[in-house]
């Protein structure tokens, strides 16, 4: 497994997580090696999730509005740090009640989180799939493509 996605992996187990929240997302923005910042995904939401929300959906309620982990590593760093050539990786943990064998989950950041990864350069995403695959998403303005990888192998992302 990349060290990333194996240290994303080991927050999302580690972190205490709000009462109510249904997954266990950790993502990590990188930088030359160096992690910038770490979010974990929340049932609560602020301004810049609703702008995002609205941005991608239209407006009104009827998606999801929690602050996703990309978005809350996002707005860890956007301060401290140009994001523009990071990377980000996304691990997410089964909840314990999974029927599924795999403890590791499909960690794909969601058409919204991919609006928010391009608007603050973030061109790069590697997500879990489950405990034997993950996925890199190269982030372009209107058009995401995914290469799925079938072994926690390969260091090279």
């Amino acid at each position: 497994m990349n060290r990333f996605l194996r240290i994303a992996t080991q927050q999302a187990h580690s972190h205490e997580y709000e009462s109510n929240v249904d997954y266990k997302l950790c993502a990590m923005i990188v930088r030359g090696g160096s992690i910038v910042s770490i979010g974990f995904n929340q049932r609560k939401t602020n301004s810049f999730v609703e702008h995002y929300t609205n941005k991608i959906r239209g407006g009104g309620r009827d998606y999801c509005l929690s602050t996703h982990a990309e978005m809350h590593a996002v707005i860890q760093a956007r301060a401290k740090i140009d994001l523009r050539g990071c990377k980000i990786f996304v691990a997410r943990i089964r909840s314990s009640g999974s029927k599924l064998n795999n403890e590791v989950g499909m960690a794909r950041p969601c058409p919204i989180c991919q609006n928010v990864l391009f608007s603050y350069g973030i061109k790069k995403a590697v997500y879990t799939i489950d405990d034997n695959n993950y996925g890199i998403m190269r982030v372009i303005e209107n058009d995401i493509s995914d290469i799925i990888v079938n072994s926690y192998n390969d260091e090279q992302t």
